[in-house]
């Protein structure tokens, strides 16, 4: 008892302890790992600890104790216990630790001889299991084993087995401690029949003798943690009494399992997150509690969450889940949404693609962002570049037509100097154009989403069609220019000739009205038909030999004359009324005047048609006509009459409309442009003349004031708004405008606008008020080479000229390089460059590239370089690809002058990533030996296997214990041993033990000599016999009865005494009958028999050879049921 009271004691001192130290570290989340208490799992749950088999469940049940004097007593368990009121119920929840005074007066206790029972504990979640102490009342198991559970009892793994013959109680299980962790072995320790009270079975999860460099990995884990434990009592103890002929009942009453206390020591699982842990909420709502408790829900830091702290926080998944270890806390990081999600999962592949930086994916981003951190936009979708990507409006909609674009309405998402990318630029098909991509490109039409082009080719002659556009946009229908028509564009208007060689499409034929049989002409040519001895392309040309005269060449009016006392009254044209006279009007001849006309300008003689053009004003009047020598004939003008034939009354022909003269052979008042159709009409607009008659030449009309045109129906140039024409409003910077809208046309002065009332771009003023456009110093001017700058305004405050530069330049000025450019702008010829860093630098970082040289400075993702174009030393990959890897070169095979230790930095292969390999040391990180080395040595390689030819399988051996690949028989690291089992000279040959080996130990047999090592109870050259004191069932062997030892004994000394006698007896002559007296000797047990033979004749002699042989029989028959009948037999 005092030696189990010190090491019960040594127990304590070491569990408070390391209570100690825990505590400690309660506390201590913050600088690494942190721990739970460790407590005694059973101490409030009394509920969930169950047993197979409780004494006095249904009722008293008798059982006794084993002593010198055998006392019986009863166990009633049908209430739970009470020192006062039921001191005799020994129900399973008595083990559980209570620190009473008097702890020995209760226990727990199985039913009598039954030899399986079991204990259970179910726990009500996952927890971490230290150790297993039960302290029993009774003898201790003869066999037991412990299982554990990981999901609440669905499954079941043995911890250890316990025997005090493990052979025979478990078969096929090795014997002794464990040679790795997790080894499951049958340990006997525990399991003897002595001492018969208080004695202990311990199991520790974890074998101190063992050192465990991480205990989280899979294999500890499964050892120490449990959702379960269950203690299997598979072999009671007896005393060999049970062999005998007595009651069964009566011997079972002392036998049976009792335990004073049960301790299972473990402690909340965390994985090293939380210092503290909680009560865990049963299924009907309330909480598991009791002072003292190992509660099972971790309160968990480092942002993991969970029953066991075993996974991240929710928006803490940046990084992969690990259990925190020794000054690492390895705490969950959050995921890096931009605000615009609060949910995210890991990805290993992601986490790996960044170099082990982030493998957070958001899910679910808001705000029409996408990708791993909600940092792009999302289709349809682009980045403001005035907002960060943190801002909920920082992505906008695409305004794009559907129709027009490609992938219905994408447009880029983000401005990139490199890629060429412009932020809202929409993608347009190929035959689509406009800031929306919502307008057909000149010459094609029909905007159509179905068209992969987006607009179909007009099919119009570029010749005859519009130069901005050859068919109308939306129909197709082909817009031809001036003159020219045809479906196609590609005829000439009647009248007109010469495609594609005029501004207007073709050319107008121009025939001459007086030289032509009409105004048509050859469309290719343009060749007029000619009147007889006219000639030229136009009809313009008098044939060789003759000339033309005008029309009315030979004209003379009254009222021309140059006669003061002339009454002379001009007639206007009526509309709808024909015009009968020529000239200006008529001159007035009273009544019994006349006129006489002298005719002196005719050159030679020929026919001449006489008109006489007057309008009577009375009733009556008389016209005398006197003809010289012949009569007037009919001279009906051949372009001007209906016909050649006249009235025969006065000889007026008939006339084409607002054809006048008796030959009509002039316009008529209110027309003009006498020919072959007759005269036109003025058509003098009544708002824009102040008389409806014209020139009749020309036909131009008499126009008010700032009214133009020949009709006057337009405004005059510089003037709008016809009929009420009005000056252009350009701020005296244009001198003409649309005589419709009154916008301006060409502006000056660098004015833009329909009024001319802005500046252009890379100007500034303002033209409103007379401030004329100057250009825009950004840093010089627009027509200079260094202007850098859409535009520029002036700031009202301050009036500082302040530049909108273009992309790649800032300043006030436009003469500095903003973030990722560099250049001197201000230098003349200097300009902004973007860094050319292959995207491997933060382009709004002012200092990651020189701002002269551009060279890159701060390069990302592992590279360098004067471009980043290398991956930094160390690394390996492509740069321009951003997928520099770390070299993973294994330091133990690396050579230390390109692996230098302690810095980290191994200068592999940048492109392959292939480490520098120490002699006979191979793979691309330097991990393997190479064929026929082992035992990898930093600064050093590989070493030599050295296996032995001709007992190894080849040369090669195993990487890391250097263990050859020996042939059957042979065994050593150089295969220089025989193997177990085998004996001989290894560098002859082994040879195999012919022992048998259920009757021997390992090893079988002695290496050198072959000689059999045979297992305690066994004999015989090859371990093939029982030996004596055993039963005679070969391979079995069990021990006899403890009585054979005692027997043994005596005839040991019965025999050793007769011995003594025979030889007293050879000494002695004397032959005699015999009469003796034995005794046992002293400190046996008191017992006499007498040997007597009541023949005369027997000597002495011959008695004790009688004796001796029966004696030697004796063991012959072992520890069988015989025995009895042999000792009274020599007895």
């Amino acid at each position: 008892k005092l030696s189990l009271s010190h090491h019960y004691s040594c127990i304590c001192l070491l569990l408070c302890s390391v209570l100690l130290s825990l505590l400690h570290a309660e506390d201590d989340c913050d600088s690494g790992s942190c721990h739970t208490t460790i407590g005694d799992l059973l101490v409030g749950r009394s509920e969930q600890l169950t047993a197979s088999s409780v004494c006095g469940l249904t009722g008293p049940q008798k059982y006794c104790i084993i002593g010198y004097l055998e006392k019986c007593f009863l166990c009633d368990s049908r209430y739970p216990y009470n020192p006062y009121a039921h001191p005799n119920s020994h129900p399973i929840e008595n083990v559980i630790t209570t620190f009473e005074p008097d702890r020995k007066k209760k226990w727990w206790q199985s039913e009598n001889g039954i030899d399986h029972v079991s204990i259970r504990l179910d726990l009500e979640t996952l927890f971490q299991f230290s150790h297993l102490i039960l302290t029993f009342k009774t003898f201790r198991p003869a066999a037991m084993l412990v299982e554990r559970s990981a999901d609440y009892g669905h499954t079941w793994k043995i911890f250890r087995y316990f025997a005090q013959n493990c052979a025979e109680s478990f078969p096929n299980i090795p014997s002794g401690p464990a040679k790795g962790v997790g080894d499951i072995v049958c340990d006997p320790r525990y399991s003897d029949i002595e001492p018969s009270t208080e004695g202990q079975v311990v199991l520790k999860a974890l074998d101190p003798s063992f050192e465990i460099e991480n205990p989280y990995i899979q294999s500890i884990q499964e050892l120490i943690t449990l959702t379960n434990l269950r203690i299997n009592f598979t072999k009671l103890h007896t005393l060999g009494d049970t062999l005998f002929g007595r009651r069964q009942s009566d011997l079972l009453e002392k036998y049976y399992y009792a335990v004073y206390e049960m301790v299972v020591r473990g402690s909340c699982f965390c994985n090293g997150h939380a210092s503290q842990c909680s009560p865990v909420q049963k299924l009907r709502g309330d909480v598991f509690y009791q002072p003292g408790m190992v509660h099972g829900r971790c309160v968990c830091q480092h942002n993991t969450a969970g029953m066991s702290c075993e996974r991240c926080k929710e928006f803490y998944n940046d990084a992969p889940w690990r259990p925190a270890e020794g000054s690492q806390d390895n705490a969950c990081k959050p995921c890096k949404c931009n605000g615009h999600s609060d949910q995210c999962h890991f990805d290993m592949a992601v986490y790996i693609a960044n170099d082990r930086i982030s493998g957070g994916v958001c899910e679910d981003c808001q705000h029409h962002t996408m990708g791993q951190h909600c940092d792009q936009c999302k289709p349809f979708f682009y980045r403001d570049p005035r907002k960060t990507i943190s801002d909920p409006r920082a992505c906008i909609p695409c305004d794009c037509d559907p129709e027009g674009t490609l992938y219905s309405g994408l447009c880029e998402s983000c401005t990139d100097p490199i890629l060429g990318t412009i932020a809202g630029r929409c993608l347009c098909k190929k035959n689509v154009e406009g800031i929306r991509c919502d307008m057909c490109r000149p010459s094609y039409y029909g905007l159509s989403g179905s068209d992969p082009l987006g607009c179909q080719p007009c099919t119009c002659n570029p010749s005859g069609s519009l130069s901005f556009s050859m068919c109308d946009p939306v129909t197709g229908e082909c817009l031809c220019q001036r003159f020219v028509t045809g479906p196609h564009c590609d005829e000439c208007l009647v009248g007109y000739w010469g495609l594609g060689n005029n501004l207007y499409g073709c050319s107008l034929c121009g025939c001459d009205i007086g030289g032509a049989h009409n105004n048509l002409c050859s469309s290719s040519d343009g060749q007029c038909d000619c009147l007889p001895n006219i000639v030229g392309r136009q009809c313009t040309e008098p044939a060789p030999g003759y000339f033309f005269l005008p029309l009315d060449y030979y004209i003379y009016e009254a009222e021309h004359a140059k006669n003061s006392a002339l009454d002379i009254v001009f007639r206007e044209p009526t509309p709808g009324k024909p015009v009968t006279w020529t000239g200006p009007g008529f001159a007035r001849v009273l009544n019994g005047a006349g006129l006489r006309f002298t005719i002196s300008n005719i050159p030679f003689a020929m026919d001449f048609d006489i008109a006489l053009r007057y309008e009577p004003e009375v009733f009556e009047f008389r016209l005398l006509i006197h003809h010289l020598n012949t009569f007037l004939r009919d001279a009906c003008h051949p372009e001007g009459s209906l016909s050649s034939s006249c009235s025969q009354l006065g000889g007026q022909c008939q006339c084409k409309p607002n054809v006048a003269g008796r030959c009509c052979d002039r316009c008529s008042a209110g027309s003009f442009g006498f020919g072959f159709h007759g005269c036109y009409s003025c058509e003098c607009h009544p708002q824009g003349s102040v008389s409806t008659l014209c020139d009749q030449l020309t036909g131009q009309c008499s126009c008010r004031r700032e009214v133009a045109g020949r009709c006057c129906n337009r405004c005059l140039a510089g003037y709008f708004g016809f009929p009420n024409c009005r000056p252009c409003p350009c701020n005296g910077y244009a001198e003409l405008c649309d005589p419709v809208t009154g916008a301006c046309l060409s502006c000056s002065g660098f004015t833009a606008g329909s009024r001319c009332e802005r500046c252009v771009n890379g100007y500034y003023g303002n033209p409103l008020t007379r401030d004329p456009c100057r250009p825009c110093m950004c840093p010089e001017s627009p027509a200079s080479s260094r202007y850098f700058a859409h535009s520029c305004y002036q700031d009202p405050r301050t009036l500082q000229l302040i530049c909108n530069c273009l992309e790649g330049y800032s300043g006030n000025q436009c003469d500095e390089c903003p973030s990722g450019f560099y250049g001197n702008p201000g230098r003349p010829g200097a300009q902004c460059l973007p860094c050319s860093c292959n995207n491997n630098i933060d382009a709004t970082d002012p200092e990651s590239c020189n701002k002269v040289t551009g060279e890159c400075l701060k390069c990302l993702y592992n590279t360098h370089g004067p471009n980043c174009q290398f991956c930094k030393p160390g690394y390996f990959g492509s740069a321009l690809l951003q997928n520099c890897r770390r070299c993973t070169c294994n330091f133990s095979g690396v050579n230390p002058a390109i692996c230098p230790p302690g810095n980290g930095v191994c200068l592999c292969d940048q492109m392959t990533g292939v480490c520098p390999c120490l002699p006979n040391v191979i793979g691309s990180i330097c991990d393997q030996c190479a064929s026929g080395y082992w035992n990898m040595s930093h600064g050093i390689g590989c070493q030599f296997c050295d296996c032995k030819p001709r007992n190894s399988q080849s040369n090669q051996c195993n990487q890391f214990t250097g263990q050859c690949s020996c042939k059957l028989g042979y065994s050593g690291r150089h295969c220089d041993e025989c193997e177990e089992n085998y004996f001989g000279d290894p560098r002859m040959h082994c040879i195999s033990c012919t022992c048998n080996e259920e009757g021997t130990r390992k090893p079988e047999c002695d290496k050198d000599t072959g000689a059999c090592n045979c297992r305690i109870g066994v004999t015989g050259k090859l371990c093939d016999q029982c030996g004596r004191g055993f039963r005679q069932e070969f391979p079995t062997c069990s021990r006899c009865h403890l009585c054979f030892d005692q027997w043994d004994n005596e005839i040991t000394t019965l025999s050793q005494t007769v011995q003594g006698l025979m030889r007293f007896l050879k000494s002695s002559a004397a032959s005699q009958p015999c009469r003796m007296q034995l005794r046992r000797g002293r400190g046996q047990v008191g017992f006499k028999t007498l040997f007597h033979f009541p023949e005369p004749k027997v000597s002495c002699r011959s008695a004790l050879n009688s004796i001796q042989l029966q004696i030697q029989e004796v063991p012959n028959f072992r520890c069988s049921d015989k025995l009895n009948f042999q000792l009274i037999k020599i007895l």
